[in-house]
C-alpha cells in the first residue's frame, strides 16, 4: 500500500512532478471535466500497466519502448471512440487535450522495476487516483470561482460571478501555479538553496 499512497501524494502527477498541466489548465474548468479526464487517465494508465506487465517481458528489449507506445495508443484510441459513440458532447468539451494522455501515461508507466503484479497495479491505481483528485481539486476551485458553482449546481447567484477569469487559461495557470506551491508547502520541498 506503500506504493499507492506515494503515487497519490508524494508522487502526485499534476501537483508533484507537474505532469498533465496542459489538460489540467486547458479543460479543467468545471469539476466534471477533472472527473472524466481522471478517470478517463485512471482506465488508460491501469490497463496499459496490466498489459505491459504481460507482454514486456516476451519481447526484446529494444522493441520495449515501442510496444509500450503502441499499447498506450491503442487504448486511448479505443476510449477516445467509446466516448464518442455513447457521450460525443463530453468529448467535445475535453477537446484535442484528450489525446495528450497517451504522453502523459508513457511518461508515469515504470519500466520493469515492479517487480511484483501487485506493485504494478497499486501504483497504476495510486497515479490515477492523484490524476483524479488533483484534476477535480483544480476544476472545483476553477468552477467555484469562475461560475460560483460546484460540480454545476449554483452556489453563488449574481450577476457578476466572484472571479470569471479563473474560467480562461490566464486564471487557469495562476490557481495551478498556487496549488503546485501550496503542495510544495504541505510536502516541505522547495525554497532550497543550491550552488
Amino acid at each position: 500500500m506503500k506504493v499507492f499512497w506515494e503515487s497519490v501524494f508524494k508522487k502526485n502527477p499534476v501537483l508533484v512532478l507537474a505532469m498533465g498541466l496542459v489538460p489540467a489548465v486547458a479543460i479543467t474548468t468545471t469539476a466534471h471535466n477533472g472527473w472524466v479526464l481522471g478517470i478517463s487517465i485512471t482506465a488508460v494508465l491501469l490497463a496499459s500497466s496490466i498489459i505491459n506487465y504481460v507482454l514486456v517481458p516476451l519481447v526484446p528489449s529494444t522493441s520495449r519502448v515501442a510496444l509500450r507506445v503502441l499499447v498506450l495508443i491503442v487504448l486511448v484510441v479505443a476510449l477516445y471512440g467509446l466516448m464518442v459513440h455513447k457521450r460525443p458532447g463530453l468529448v467535445a468539451g475535453l477537446g484535442v487535450f484528450f489525446p495528450f494522455m497517451v504522453a502523459d501515461a508513457f511518461r508515469l508507466q515504470s519500466s520493469e522495476n515492479q517487480p511484483t503484479f501487485g506493485q504494478v497495479v497499486l501504483e497504476a491505481l495510486g497515479q490515477g487516483v492523484g490524476f483524479i483528485w488533483a484534476l477535480v481539486l483544480i476544476g472545483l476551485v476553477r468552477e467555484f470561482l469562475a461560475f460560483g458553482s460546484l460540480f454545476g449546481k449554483e452556489v453563488l447567484t449574481g450577476v457578476l460571478r466572484p472571479l470569471s477569469l479563473a474560467s480562461g487559461v490566464p486564471g487557469g495557470l495562476i490557481i495551478v501555479g498556487l496549488l503546485l506551491a501550496l503542495t510544495r508547502v504541505i510536502n516541505k520541498q522547495g525554497g532550497e538553496l543550491h550552488d
